[in-house]
């Protein structure tokens, strides 16, 4: 089952493509935090980051972007422009969940069209991403570390990049970001393991993506929980081979 058939919308954007002609579309919230990276390129690529999903919205709403009414929920603290990306829109009542990535020059967007979907989470890396020395004591299960001593040492850096993309997901999800300690959620099969209270007793989805246009060497993947048991569908991208994805 794709994204598209669980009421999922995603798409890959090139930040360069982005016309930041059109910042004026975003709330003051948005405007104020772009203002505090101090480095341009970090903080265009904010903004084209941000352009994007509104416009993403508005091509699946017909709500203008700039119509769209930013609520962004931080679990840790009370600052704005921030946390669970969430929009009020003209065109609908409640809130339209949505979530957002950047890695490098590209982004990818999604939005929950199914107002039954409660969390959705979005993530993308380059695929050497998680090449670093203590990764697996860092940020993998035991169940995880042991299904990485199957895999072929040429295909290790590619396997971890693929469990990392797939925790940011469902921690984005959350909404606790890296609050949350990874190394306590199994990401390995179709549906997240290690999760306490009702997120953990509720219905995920959990897919490895690659939405048109993304470049072969970035690795995605889009994570949903549901409060009902008719959001989403329980089929995921299954377990990952020893091999590699």
């Amino acid at each position: 089952m794709t994204p598209a058939d669980q009421g999922l919308s995603l798409a890959a954007v090139r930040l360069s493509g982005v016309d930041l002609g059109l910042a004026h579309v975003l709330d003051e919230a948005e405007l104020a935090r772009a203002s505090t990276f101090r480095s341009p390129a970090l903080r265009e690529a904010f903004l084209a980051g941000r352009i994007a999903l509104r416009l993403h919205i508005s091509a699946l709403t017909g709500d203008s972007p700039g119509s769209l009414e930013a609520d962004y929920l931080c679990l840790t603290c009370s600052g704005q422009g921030h946390g669970i990306p969430r929009y009020r829109l003209p065109s609908r009542p409640g809130l339209l969940r949505a979530s957002l990535s950047r890695s490098g020059s590209w982004c990818v967007v999604a939005a929950a069209l199914d107002d039954r979907i409660a969390g959705i989470g979005v993530d993308i890396e380059n695929g050497s991403a998680a090449d670093f020395e203590g990764f697996p004591s860092l940020a993998m299960t035991a169940n995880e570390r042991g299904q990485l001593e199957k895999v072929p040492p040429a295909l290790k850096t590619r396997f971890q990049t693929r469990l990392w993309v797939r925790k940011e997901a469902v921690l984005k999800a959350l909404g606790t970001g890296l609050a949350k300690a990874p190394s306590l959620v199994d990401v390995s099969g179709s549906t997240p393991s290690g999760l306490t209270g009702p997120p953990g007793q509720a219905l995920w989805s959990l897919e490895d993506v690659r939405p048109a246009g993304l470049p072969e060497d970035f690795a995605a993947s889009i994570a949903t929980f549901a409060e009902t048991p008719h959001a989403s569908s329980t089929t995921g991208y299954g377990h990952l081979p020893a091999g590699g994805p």
